[in-house]
């Protein structure tokens, strides 16, 4: 990457930690039971949130295929699970291509190559969302950055891919973090659930991270609090194109009461991922049950429109399992 991604000493660290803990495997990562069933285990995010919504229907989709086989939706974090699944304590994770690509090339938050990553399948697009209240008066990032505006912005966990993300946007547009704070802002690592609290409250300016779209969450603070989502500049969409494998995206007038117009920005792609060490098999199995479950998988939640017979194998930051290689072949999505 290029001059940003600094001071990532804790997301690294919690890394080192999972990477040295060991912790119990899950029973050979590779391994099938008897009569076809298996033992999956799929590590996603908080419990309840959107990726606890994918992980589960995914694992519905496998069970469906294979009656009998057991799975486990395990909490966990978009760039641990790298970790948590290289290390056979999963067998399969969710987590953002910007993380994938990080961990196989050895970049920061990584302290050295995790070259067992593999990618299995995009399963939804998460477009970046820079969003201001429209009490704020600000109306565009070029505002902020030439007029030196004191703004409160909540930029999500800290270290964490989404995080990142808003350095990557700061710094093409010739600003950072420290910067805004010199001219009188604040930077806040808020999940953005709770920061929506602090802007309704006129405690903060807005919001920075990617988001599926449309936003619940969105849609509810605008209904009590007019905001609006800020355009991308060309110089920064091909800055996170670069840095983070994300892709040109554009939120359509519409999709928001507030977007009245198209809202250029990007998309960083939520993968799904699994290790070298998984067999072909399983991966393949799994892979193969998502595509046939695709009706299922839309009634789950919204964001698997985007996981198409087209799209499924349109997965970026790490070498594809063979595995899912196999079953796209003979299905005619790769040649």
């Amino acid at each position: 990457m290029k001059k940003l991604v600094k001071g990532l000493a804790i997301l690294s660290t919690s890394l080192m930690l999972l990477a040295g803990c060991g912790g119990e495997k899950t029973e050979e990562s590779s391994a099938k039971a008897t009569d076809n069933t298996m033992k999956v285990t799929i590590a996603g995010g908080s419990a309840g949130g959107l990726w606890s919504t994918v992980g589960e229907g995914i694992g519905e989709t496998i069970k469906r295929e294979h009656p009998g086989t057991t799975f486990t939706y395990q909490p966990g974090q978009d760039g641990a699970n790298i970790l948590t699944v290289t290390s056979g304590q999963a067998n399969f994770g969710i987590v953002s291509a910007a993380a994938a690509k990080w961990a196989y090339n050895g970049e920061n938050p990584y302290p050295n190559k995790i070259e067992k990553v593999r990618t299995v399948a995009f399963l939804h697009p998460m477009p970046y969302h820079f969003t201001v209240s429209e009490d704020s008066g600000i109306e565009s990032i070029e505002q902020i950055v030439n007029e030196k505006l004191p703004t409160v912005l909540s930029v999500n966990t800290k270290d964490s891919p989404m995080e990142i993300s808003n350095r990557v946007v700061f710094d093409a547009y010739g600003t950072s973090y420290e910067e805004i704070e010199k001219n009188g802002g604040k930077i806040q690592y808020t999940a953005i659930s709770k920061a929506n609290d602090q802007i309704k409250d006129n405690k903060m300016d807005g919001t920075i991270s990617p988001l599926p779209t449309p936003a619940g969450s969105l849609m509810e603070l605008n209904s009590s609090k007019p905001i609006k989502v800020l355009p991308l500049s060309d110089k920064a969409i091909k800055q996170l194109e670069e840095e983070l494998e994300a892709k040109p995206y554009t939120i359509e007038a519409g999709t928001y009461p507030f977007a009245e117009e198209d809202i250029p920005t990007v998309s960083i792609d939520t993968i799904l991922i699994t290790s070298a060490d998984t067999s072909e098999e399983m991966v393949y199995n799994l892979t193969k049950a998502m595509y046939e479950n695709l009706d299922y998988l839309y009634t789950v939640h919204k964001s698997f429109e985007a996981m198409t017979a087209e799209t499924i194998a349109d997965v970026t930051g790490a070498p594809l399992h063979p595995g899912a290689e196999k079953f796209y072949k003979e299905a005619g999505i790769l040649k």
